[in-house]
């Protein structure tokens, strides 16, 4: 393999960084109208992470089919919800291996595929889907979905992701629902006294424990599937995941706080569990009810965590400004003016999944001041143009991508639920570059906070957050990416996997562009 640090010393030597990413700017904005070419330029690009992809929905759709034969599984060909046992009057989804017009529409309604709208159509379609499928024992092949996954990424360019997942926070959920009385408060005081309360319950630490062992298992077991240790690996070996434990927001307040309480317990035994998350319809009925609550009781968790001695930091992600008018009836319309920055302020969310509405967020100091603070904190935005699009209606300039961009408020590009909406990572560069009109500097920008925004654990390589100049000055006297690096950096980079995968990425994209110097 030829490494960056000899393509650097050749052809591309007489340029500067800034020259040669010039030179491929150039040379997209001419493939610009082929698109195939610019699929192929933008598929073989760096792309860094993938900050917000739901594991379920990441899974490929054909893979669940394949295995809900293999189970014995069978849909009713009316619903297409799977059942196993087989329910009467269903059809084994073992017929779909001869049966090309079943398989089709199994596939289907398993996915976007051939659903381009109309939008609430389309935008319910997509969220029953999870539904239909459920009977599929996902669970039982975590090991093979996560091989999945990570080898999409892997062959996209990608060097990291992150997984949003249950692991079991139902437990810690149904553990809350039964301690909460009517009538308690919904104040600091008694929501630290009920989260001492769901951890002291034996089931508690039995779920805790056994949820750790499967996880280690499923990493285990799917770097086995890919082949890492032997001769020929696939691409997702070269993927580093981390792990995001999500709430689901369709149940009361009191069990969504009590699956944040397990979230941040399970963080504290797993090491690759690095964040929590808040999933589900934004405009299920139970989510607009207590959206306040829940984002007050994040906090107060957020806070006591932070505040305890040895504790490890949980970061916070969550889904907001995930909304539409035509979802919300004329009494909730007012919940697309304050979930993100509710999110921001009282839940003290780093990052924002989606953020499509942000444009309508008026409530406190309005929408200017919202993304002003935004960028102030750096709370990164993770794009997910295919899935706006699809279940959002937004693209274009109703996509507030270009607003983001403007207010310098940190954004990165991801998939959601790639599985489901039939894409890769690739896609959402397309996308960016197509209907946004981005250019190379600002994909590969996006790319870089990918991992300076990651969850991941370490400093970051770079010596001012969002600068991408100027590395820290263990790094800062060699060509960036260059391998091997200095001992200094290397002793640096070994102490810091953040700054690690930085190196990497940069290492890539020297290789990348100079592919292109004349």
């Amino acid at each position: 393999m030829v490494t960056a640090a000899l393509l650097l010393a050749g052809c591309g030597d007489e340029l500067t960084a800034e020259e040669r990413e010039r030179e491929v700017r150039d040379h997209m904005e001419s493939i610009r109208g082929d698109s195939t070419a610019l699929q192929n330029f933008l598929r073989d690009m760096p792309k860094g992470g993938d900050l917000h992809s739901h594991t379920s929905g990441a899974i490929t759709t054909e893979k669940l089919i394949q295995w809900g034969a293999e189970d014995g599984a069978c849909v009713n060909t009316t619903t297409y919800v799977a059942s196993n046992p087989c329910q009467p009057g269903t059809t084994p989804l073992s017929q779909t291996a001869t049966d090309r017009a079943f398989y089709d529409a199994v596939l289907s309604a398993w996915s976007m595929e051939d659903h381009p709208g109309p939008l609430l159509s389309a935008h319910q379609h997509f969220f029953d889907a999870f539904g239909k499928y459920g009977a599929v024992q996902i669970d039982a092949r975590n090991d093979d979905s996560y091989a999945d996954i990570l080898s999409k990424a892997g062959q996209n360019k990608q060097i990291y992701v992150e997984l949003m997942q249950g692991f079991g926070s139902g437990t810690g959920g149904n553990i809350a629902a039964g301690l909460f009385g009517p009538s308690d408060p919904w104040d600091a005081t008694t929501l630290l006294a009920k989260r001492q309360q769901i951890i002291t319950t034996p089931a508690f630490t039995t779920a805790l424990n056994n949820q750790a062992a499967s996880i280690a298992a499923t990493l285990k077991g799917a770097r086995e599937l890919l082949g890492c240790d032997t001769a020929s690996p696939d691409p997702g070996c070269d993927v580093d995941v981390r792990l995001i434990v999500s709430a689901n927001r369709t149940g009361t307040r009191a069990v969504v706080f009590g699956q944040w309480v397990y979230a941040y317990e399970l963080a504290q035994i797993v090491p690759e569990i690095v964040g929590i998350n808040l999933v589900s319809p934004e405009e299920n009925a139970n989510s607009l009810a207590y959206y306040d609550d829940e984002m007050f009781a994040l906090g107060v968790l957020d806070d006591f965590n932070d505040n305890q001695p040895g504790r490890k930091t949980v970061h916070i992600s969550l889904h907001a400004g995930e909304l539409i008018s035509e979802v919300l009836t004329s009494s909730t319309q007012d919940h697309m003016t304050f979930h993100i920055r509710n999110a921001v302020e009282k839940a003290h969310a780093e990052r924002i999944g989606h953020g499509v509405d942000v444009l309508t967020e008026i409530a406190g100091d309005g929408v200017e001041d919202l993304l002003r603070d935004m960028s102030a904190a750096g709370v990164t935005v993770e794009i997910c143009l295919t899935s706006n699009r699809v279940l959002l209606g937004a693209s274009g300039t109703k996509h507030p991508l270009s607003k983001y961009l403007d207010y310098k408020v940190p954004v990165t590009l991801a998939t959601d639920d790639q599985g489901i909406l039939r894409g890769t990572i690739t896609d959402e560069y397309v996308a960016a570059a197509t209907d946004q009109g981005l250019d190379y500097a600002k994909l590969k920008y996006m790319a870089r906070v990918s991992l300076e925004n990651a969850f991941v654990e370490g400093d970051s390589l770079w010596s001012q957050s969002e600068g991408y100049g100027q590395p820290v000055s263990a790094c800062a006297k060699q060509d960036l990416g260059a391998v091997p690096a200095s001992s200094a950096c290397e002793a640096f980079l070994t102490a810091n996997k953040r700054a690690a995968l930085q190196w990497k990425l940069e290492s890539q994209f020297a290789a990348f562009e100079n592919g292109f110097v004349k």
